[in-house]
């Protein structure tokens, strides 16, 4: 529903703006939709959307930075409850799963913001702030399950950047291909989890254990 009136502040209309966009990428991908489209969408005339942002890539890079924010709040709140580091880890890529699910094409649209990071030097510190901040909270969980005695990590960062690299290897895969099968991969993804991050094992051997050590004397 589109608020009208002098006294709608900029921010709203911007919101406005970036909830039709998405609507449109949605249906038709970001290469195929137009400003006059998003125009269509919002219910307002082209010069009200060139007023707010120069371009459809401008719209672009505001609508990543909300759906990231969004995303990442949803993520946060969903695993605020969960004890186990483990089981929020396998919260996240379940999560993230779902996401692609549900909006496929607005990643797809992403994947031109990705691409642009390559000419644009502010798409680009956009995009390595988000690393920044996903590094730090995935470094965290791997801490915390540590110190809880659930598994070891070798080096925290390490794992951090292998699973953020999986996850988006299967965006990448599914917006070019569309052909994996989402819901099975989310079902899959506290297995994965439990193969990359093993229980821990007890330092000591128990009693009455055989003794595999060679033989003394």
């Amino acid at each position: 529903m589109i608020v009208k009136g002098p006294r709608v502040s900029s921010e709203i209309r911007k919101q406005q703006i970036l909830a039709a966009a998405k609507r449109c990428f949605q249906r038709k991908g970001y290469a195929q939709t137009t400003i006059d489209e998003i125009a269509a969408e919002y219910g307002m005339s082209k010069g009200s959307i060139y007023w707010y942002y120069p371009s459809k890539k401008a719209v672009l890079i505001d609508l990543f930075r909300v759906f990231v924010e969004e995303t990442l709040n949803r993520i946060l709140t969903e695993i605020g409850s969960i004890r186990s580091a483990r089981d929020r880890i396998t919260a996240i890529g379940e999560h993230l799963a779902r996401s692609l699910q549900e909006d496929i094409e607005l990643y797809s649209a992403l994947i031109v913001f990705w691409e642009s990071s390559f000419v644009d030097e502010s798409i680009r510190e956009m995009l390595l702030k988000q690393y920044r901040l996903y590094d730090r909270i995935l470094t965290g969980l791997l801490e915390d399950g540590e110190r809880a005695g659930e598994f070891v990590v070798p080096d925290k960062k390490i794992y951090a950047a292998l699973m953020i690299a999986m996850m988006e290897g299967v965006i990448v895969r599914q917006v070019l291909s569309k052909d994996l099968d989402l819901t099975e991969i989310c079902r899959s993804v506290s297995g994965v989890t439990n193969r990359l991050l093993p229980e821990k094992k007890s330092q000591t051997q128990p009693a009455g254990s055989p003794n595999t050590g060679k033989d003394e004397g």
